[in-house]
């Protein structure tokens, strides 16, 4: 709010076409100020590292409310914004520093607790958060097309992601532990097929949706030839593992495991009705032709799509499509497709080698630090707290203390005070009465007579009534 009308009494005016007109009119500093104004907000609306923890905890709401929110429209709100100011952005290089090192670090971050965690929809929460932060780093690169497009391409497989869960939490009774889950491919097909078109899609498999969008933002993160630019690369491409690693995780754990949850669940569990399933459809179609289709529409060279829109330095620095090595483009790729066999072993074959290590207690610490989100939950209630009480000290000393003694407590007691001295004054002693009469007779003929003034006049009688 504050970039905002700092914005709005430079220019007149909150409008983007404006925007792109006086933007390289501003001061270089003032340009880096409003950037980062509207960063923060952006980054608070997005998820972004510090400012995340709400999101997680949005999966409360019915799954359908998750799948909006997730997926295409609150949570995207601050990369929408921050796309639409890209003619302010390209004028500070401090605020794209910024994008592409807090985008990098949210997507590793999220992508790691994300391996960790056992509620259902919290791992597609996490999964969320994670490719925002891609979307921050591509933003962060001037790659404000292939956000866009990564965005719009997210939107369709994390809806399906979020739907086929609601589906298969309904199919069994309400259960989202996936440690409760298991076995149940054959109960539940139809939402089986939908949730792996969308995890597939969510881990960029070739030909999918996600594939022809994701493995373009990591790749340009690379053909930045920066240091922020290499690095964003490696967090991006780890990241990009650790999505496969909880996807099929997920995958393996509620459908492909052995059952471990009460039999009540698998005889109730069912595929969902033709209601739930036609949305289902859909959105599995859009997950896996879309991004093939709009590609050149989004990215194409020489598209007009976005040219009112985005904005983009005439002399870009990146060189990814040509000049990256085969090697890096295809990491991401060779990391998920690597992720399923691991799981495998460690789940499978070597099941009873994981289960030892809940008896090491650095294991343990390791897991409760991932699976507790970095603790931030926990810093933010210690902050709370401190906060509480110090609110509690100003509410004791200052609110009931010093406010209350000089405000509504001190103007009582005033005005009680004036109320008895002047109830004193009806004693029912008649000669008090005639003094009283007389003194008053004595100041209005004086008055009258111009020997006193108004204002002496009041004080006198305000003495005599407290005498």
């Amino acid at each position: 709010m504050i970039a905002l009308f700092a914005y709005f009494c430079l220019s007149g005016s909150l409008e983007f076409s404006t925007l792109n007109s006086l933007a390289p009119y501003f001061e270089p500093a003032l340009i880096t100020v409003l950037a980062l104004g509207f960063l923060v907000g952006g980054f608070a609306k997005s998820a972004q590292l510090g400012l995340h923890s709400w999101l997680p905890n949005a999966i409360e709401g019915p799954t359908p409310v998750s799948a909006l929110l997730h997926a295409a429209t609150m949570v995207v709100a601050g990369v929408f914004l921050i796309l639409r100011i890209s003619p302010l952005l390209e004028l500070s290089d401090t605020a794209l520093l910024v994008l592409i090192w807090i985008g990098s670090l949210t997507a590793l971050m999220a992508g790691t607790t994300g391996v960790f965690q056992n509620d259902l929809k919290r791992v597609i929460a996490y999964s969320t958060c994670s490719q925002l932060g891609m979307l921050m780093m591509a933003c962060g690169l001037s790659e404000f097309n292939s956000a866009l497009f990564h965005l719009v391409n997210h939107a369709f497989f994390k809806a399906l992601l979020f739907l086929s869960a609601g589906a298969l939490i309904h199919a069994v009774q309400d259960e989202q532990d996936l440690r409760a889950l298991g076995g149940l491919v054959s109960f539940v097909p139809y939402t089986y097929i939908v949730s792996l078109i969308g995890s597939m899609s969510l881990m960029a498999y070739p030909f999918l949706t996600g594939f022809y969008s994701k493995e373009l933002l990591i790749m340009t993160a690379y053909g930045h030839y920066s240091v922020s630019g290499s690095v964003a690369y490696w967090l991006a491409a780890v990241g990009a593992g650790l999505t496969a690693t909880y996807s099929l995780r997920l995958l393996f754990l509620a459908f492909l495991s052995k059952p471990n949850g009460s039999k009540l669940n698998y005889i109730s569990a069912h595929d969902p009705a033709l209601l739930m399933a036609i949305p289902l459809a859909i959105l599995a179609v859009f997950s896996v032709f879309f991004g093939y289709i709009t590609q050149e529409l989004f990215i194409g060279p020489g598209s007009p799509l976005l040219s009112n829109g985005l904005f983009q330095q005439p002399n870009p620095v990146n060189e990814a499509e040509f000049t990256v090595p085969l090697l890096y483009k295809l990491l991401p790729l060779i990391a998920a497709i690597l992720a399923y066999p691991l799981l495998l072993v460690l789940y499978s074959w070597y099941s009873h080698f994981t289960t030892r290590l809940i008896y090491i207690d650095l294991w343990r610490q390791i897991y409760t630090f991932f699976n507790r989100a970095f603790l931030f939950d926990g810093l933010y209630s210690s902050l709370g707290g401190a906060m509480l009480a110090l609110g509690h000290i100003t509410a004791k000393s200052i609110d009931k203390g010093i406010i209350e003694l000089l405000g509504p407590s001190g103007l009582t007691k005033l005005i009680r005070t004036f109320a008895m001295r002047l109830a004193s004054l009806y004693s029912g002693y008649i000669p008090e009465y005639v003094t009283y009469i007389s003194l008053g007779l004595v100041g209005i003929l004086a008055l009258a007579a111009g020997a006193v003034e108004p204002k002496t006049t009041l004080i006198l009688a305000c003495s005599i009534i407290l005498i």
